[in-house]
C-alpha cells in the first residue's frame, strides 16, 4: 500500500512541474523582460555638447511673459 501511494506522489510531482513548464513557455512575451526605451546616445551626446545646445537655445524674454502672466491670473 505505501509502494502505490509514493508512485501516486510523484506522479503528482511529475504532473505539477509538466504545468509549470507549460506555463511558463505560454505566458506573453512582454512579462518577462521589459525593453528599454528610447533612442541610444550617439558619441556626440555628451554632456559639453547638451549644455552648448541649451545655451544656443533662444527662449525669447521668458521673464516678460511670466510677469505677464501672473498679472493675468492676479485680475481673475
Amino acid at each position: 500500500m505505501e509502494n502505490n501511494s509514493k508512485k501516486w506522489l510523484w506522479v503528482l510531482a511529475a504532473a505539477v512541474l509538466v504545468l509549470l513548464g507549460w506555463w511558463m513557455w505560454q505566458r506573453p512575451a512582454s512579462v518577462t523582460a521589459p525593453e528599454t526605451a528610447g533612442p541610444s546616445l550617439s558619441p556626440e551626446d555628451t554632456t559639453v555638447a547638451i549644455e552648448q545646445e541649451l545655451e544656443a537655445t533662444d527662449l525669447g524674454d521668458i521673464d516678460a511673459e511670466l510677469q505677464a502672466t501672473e498679472a493675468d491670473l492676479q485680475s481673475l
